[in-house]
């Protein structure tokens, strides 16, 4: 199901250049899905996401959660430069409790955690508990997990 939502114009870069649905096709609610429905690449992406930066806020705000997909996004300093189209000013400044790593080649991607795949992990408040806790947390998946398990709920 594709949302019925109007579509603008904004910098000779229509919102109808990319494919807009939910999660769940027979639902128009929860996460909506960003995906490309001409051009993947990611400098078209980059360039999309910095035209419709508020729907895209304001589609947060509304969904809860965007899902990016299909764009071609193959490693952490493509994820990064995509993130940053979004939301520009983004913090390095308190990575959480577990312990973490930078990726080659960004300064604000940084791994989930670094344990030993088997090491459990509880489940976590992504930095609530702080004074003043991030407004937007962004997730990206470059390689699928070996092992089974390994999802982050949205709720």
């Amino acid at each position: 199901m594709f949302s019925r939502i109007s579509f603008a114009k904004t910098a000779n870069m229509p919102i109808d250049q990319v494919t807009i649905s939910f999660l769940d096709p027979y639902q128009s609610s929860g996460p909506l899905v960003i995906s490309p429905r001409f051009d993947d690449s990611l400098s078209f992406l980059t360039q999309w996401l910095t035209a419709h930066r508020s729907y895209v806020e304001s589609q947060m705000l509304l969904h809860g959660a965007v899902l990016i997909r299909g764009f071609q996004i193959n490693d952490a300093p493509d994820f990064e430069k995509a993130i940053m189209a979004l939301q520009p000013n983004l913090s390095d400044s308190y990575r959480g409790t577990s312990p973490r790593s930078v990726f080659a080649g960004t300064k604000y991607t940084f791994s989930a955690a670094d344990v030993p795949v088997n090491y459990p992990i509880a489940q976590h408040l992504e930095m609530s508990f702080l004074k003043a806790p991030p407004r937007e947390l962004y997730f990206g998946c470059l390689k699928e997990s070996s092992s089974k398990g390994g999802e982050t709920s949205l709720c």
